[in-house]
């Protein structure tokens, strides 16, 4: 039962992340402009749009109001289990020892993390809270996918990595957060396409007029953020930003496979890395080169999150092992 619904989690909280990529690419964060219902309500008020709600000023749009009430009922239901998953824990459930620490954190975090849900209706999507409210997304799916590791066999082969080559595994996996990250605040700043519709360049040049002190704006609390309030000179900087850090990213998680290429053992999880790593820039490149198709900018943030993963579970695998 308790690996059962870890795997369950797992596959929600996936859904959950895509649906808030979603949500926030279809520019619905703000579909319901109150938390936890929407108008009042626990469903989407059966009205047409731009119908005005007493006691809202933002009039209705039901097509939003849907996107955002249906991520927020699948991160509900993912709450639920993860409670149901710490009492497990707690009733000494899991097949393989499982200390009761990080299931409560992992609770907590869920915690908080609705909180960040709220805060980025209630703050009215200020860039810090919707960044880290993704964030938050991808490292509840870390923590339960740990869970679910801890309950797998441990195989001895795999302390056999060196020391060095276990400094470059955690740097990747560093830098990859660090580019989750970017990538979080160029949603956030609605800072995409402002390069417009080119790659490699950036408005017709390699390095253009470029604000980098305002890209690190953070603003102040009680302004509406939706669309975006920053010069498109500093939406360039945070969208060159992120393709460099995508640059780094990329070299350091090449450099990781190439030095553990002899690692026979570890060839099945090599590869799979391989595989997003190329998917992933793919996907990021097509992202600029067709302005945003909701598809692949959802699949963008959907491989972002597997290929996190990835490296967390090459981590498990590394360390937990020489435990």
């Amino acid at each position: 039962m308790y690996k059962k619904l870890l795997q369950i989690s797992i596959i929600l909280a996936l859904i959950v992340v895509i649906l808030g990529a979603y949500t926030r690419l279809g520019d619905a964060g703000l579909g319901c402009p109150d938390w936890p219902g929407c108008y009042g309500q626990l469903i989407v008020p059966d009205a047409e749009d731009g119908t005005k709600i007493d006691g809202y000023d933002r009039p209705l749009e039901v097509a939003k109001g849907w996107k955002e009430m249906v991520h927020r009922y699948a991160a509900s239901s993912l709450g639920l289990l993860i409670i149901v998953i710490f009492f497990l824990v707690l009733a000494g459930k899991p097949k393989n020892y499982q200390s009761l620490s990080l299931p409560s954190f992992t609770l907590f975090f869920v915690i908080l993390q609705g909180a960040f849900g709220m805060w980025t209706v209630t703050l009215l999507v200020h860039p810090v809270i919707v960044t880290t409210h993704l964030l938050g997304g991808f490292i509840t799916t870390v923590l339960l996918v740990w869970l679910l590791l801890n309950q797998a066999r441990r195989i001895s082969s795999y302390r056999n990595v060196l020391s060095r080559h276990r400094v470059v595994l955690l740097t990747a996996l560093f830098l990859l957060i660090a580019q989750i990250i970017l990538g979080g605040w160029t949603s956030s700043n609605y800072a995409a396409l402002s390069c417009g519709e080119q790659f490699p360049k950036c408005l017709g040049s390699w390095w253009p007029a470029m604000d980098f002190t305002r890209a690190a704006y953070l603003g102040p609390l009680g302004v509406d953020y939706e669309f975006g309030v920053l010069e498109n000179s500093a939406r360039a900087a945070i969208q060159m930003m992120h393709r460099i850090g995508a640059l780094v990213t990329t070299a350091m998680i090449a450099l990781l496979i190439y030095l553990y290429k002899d690692y026979v053992h570890l060839k099945v999880s090599l590869l799979t890395m391989a595989g997003l790593l190329i998917m992933q820039i793919a996907l990021g490149v097509l992202n600029v080169l067709f302005s945003i198709p909701m598809l692949i900018a959802v699949l963008h943030n959907a491989v972002a999150l597997m290929l996190l993963l990835s490296l967390v579970g090459l981590v498990h695998k590394v360390y937990k092992s020489s435990d």
